[in-house]
């Protein structure tokens, strides 16, 4: 078999078709792009659930974010954020390519857990270091 691609792991030169690369171990998956960007925009998104007015915002989904802050209907933007939140930012967003997408849905992402974990810590230092 011929050399034809490249290990994205460790860059050692992989032949035709196979699917481990044979110096690391890592795992070729040949997905078309389709298929790989539709597989992403399936997952649910931790920032429209932990950070849901912020992530509308930062996603370019400003309709969501006016819903949200109606305090009723606050709950399902929360819920639509984080199971249809990826898909509905790709499609309203105007994105100039889906890597650009795929930058922006992470730093959302990762803001949101920051914001948790701060949540998270405030409410274990009052509930044990503060005396009331």
């Amino acid at each position: 078999m011929k050399t034809t691609e490249t290990c994205p792991e460790c860059l050692e030169k992989l032949k035709e078709l196979q699917r481990i690369c044979g110096a690391c171990g890592y795992t070729i998956e040949l997905v078309p792009a389709e298929k790989m960007i539709e597989r992403y925009l399936k997952r649910p998104s931790p920032g429209g659930l932990f950070w849901t007015q912020a992530y509308a915002l930062g996603t370019r989904q400003y309709v969501w974010f006016l819903v949200s802050l109606i305090p009723i209907f606050g709950v399902a933007a929360l819920v639509a954020m984080f199971i249809f939140g990826r898909r509905l930012s790709w499609k309203v967003g105007d994105w100039e390519s889906f890597e650009e997408f795929k930058r922006r849905q992470g730093l959302m992402d990762r803001i949101a857990y920051v914001w948790l974990g701060l949540l998270i810590a405030a409410y274990l230092y009052t509930r044990f270091i503060v005396q009331w």
